[in-house]
C-alpha cells in the first residue's frame, strides 16, 4: 500500500496455489472512515464493485489489515 498523488493505492497479489488465478491487481483506495477504505478498479476478479479494506488491531495488540475476507499482518 502506498500513497500516490494524494490517493491511497495498493497492489493485491494472489500467492502460492492461487498465484495463477489473476495478475496483480492495482487498486485505488477511497476513504470511507479513518480505518475503512473502498478499493476500486478491481474488475472481474471480485463480484462486487468495491473491495473492502479495513485496518484494525487483533486482541493481542498486533496491527492487521482485512482485505475482502482475508486478514494479513501490518508490517510497516
Amino acid at each position: 500500500m502506498t500513497e500516490r498523488d494524494g490517493a491511497g493505492r495498493m497492489v493485491y497479489e494472489f500467492v502460492d496455489g492461487m498465484r495463477d488465478f489473476s495478475e496483480p491487481l492495482e487498486i485505488e483506495l477511497v476513504p470511507v472512515t479513518e480505518r475503512v477504505f473502498a478499493g476500486t478498479g478491481v474488475g472481474a476478479a471480485f463480484s462486487e464493485g468495491y473491495l473492502p479494506v479495513i485496518f484494525s488491531t487483533l486482541p493481542d495488540g498486533a496491527g492487521c489489515v482485512y482485505i475482502g475476507m482475508r486478514c494479513g499482518p501490518k508490517v510497516a
